[in-house]
Formats: C-alpha cells, sequence, structure tokens
C-alpha cells in the first residue's frame, strides 16, 4: 500500500505534541489531544479537566492539483480550542487573552512545525489565521459550568503532497 497523500492526523499530531511539550508546563493544562471539544468523554466533568486544549481539523481541508501528475498543494485547516477555568475576582478576559496568546506565539514561532516531515509530501508553510475570543466554544464551556471560558484560533497548514 503507498504512503498516504493526506496528512490531517500526522499534522494534528505534531501540533498537540508541541503545545504539550512547549506549554503543559508554564499553563498548567491537563488535556492536550487531537479531538472536538464537544465530543471530549468527560464533558460533564470538563471543569476537573481543564486548562485543556483541543485541535480538530475544521472546517475543511483544500486540494489543488499543481501538476498534470499526482502532485497537490493542500490547505490543511485546525480549529485549537484553549479552556480554562477562572476564579473569583480574576480578570477574566486577561487572563484568557494572556494564556491564548501563548498558543498563537507557540504557533507562529513554529511555522514549518519543528521540521515536520510528512511521506510523500512537504510542509511548505503554516500561518496563524485567527483568534476567537468569544466562540462558539465558550457558551458550551459556560452551560457545563459558569466559571470556564474558552478562545479558539484558526490554524492553518500548507503542503504538497505527491502520489
Amino acid at each position: 500500500m503507498p504512503a498516504p497523500r493526506l496528512h490531517e492526523t500526522l499534522i494534528a499530531g505534531k501540533v498537540v505534541d508541541l503545545i504539550d511539550q512547549n506549554l503543559s508546563g508554564p499553563m498548567g493544562l491537563k488535556v492536550v489531544t487531537i479531538g472536538a471539544l464537544e465530543f471530549f468523554p468527560a464533558l460533564d466533568s470538563l471543569a476537573d479537566n481543564v486548562p485543556a486544549v483541543f485541535v480538530k481539523p475544521s472546517p475543511s481541508t483544500a486540494l489543488e492539483r499543481i501538476t498534470t501528475g499526482q502532485t497537490y498543494r493542500i490547505v490543511y485547516n485546525f480549529r485549537i480550542v484553549f479552556v480554562k477555568l477562572f476564579g473569583p475576582n480574576e480578570e477574566i478576559v486577561k487572563a484568557k487573552t494572556l494564556e491564548a496568546q501563548k498558543i498563537a506565539e507557540l504557533l507562529i514561532d513554529n511555522v514549518n512545525l519543528g521540521g515536520l516531515a510528512l511521506p510523500n509530501g512537504q510542509i511548505l508553510f503554516s500561518n496563524l489565521k485567527t483568534i476567537e475570543w468569544e466562540p462558539p466554544e465558550d457558551n458550551l464551556v459556560a452551560q457545563i459550568n459558569a466559571d470556564m471560558t474558552a478562545a479558539a484560533l484558526v490554524f492553518a497548514v500548507e503542503a504538497t503532497s505527491r502520489k
């Protein structure tokens, strides 16, 4: 069987590794995983598992054939959701902003994802597209526990892949 040409899970795994290795200690992250917040198995006890980061392919992966052969330019999009608890008298917006910016800075500083090698392909570059300070996930976590908040980052990775 030939090596795969699509690498969502490989790239998502590298993003998880970068966040886990560089920010778990400083940010006290309890969960850093590939997955969607809404499908977290312990969603009802999410407050016991935060701060947390969820990385999922979203909303789509764009493919464009760039040669007459089987070479494609592929743009992988990822949604990275950061969830945290806040305490009484905490400056919630300031704290959430500072923590989400740590993730953003890490992604900006690792445009080649730490030299990640793709089978049958190559990462061209990555780009932090947006930071959402009040994403839809913020409402979800607030319904679970009024003392939780979320921010989301949209991250794109452009690569080539061939047969």
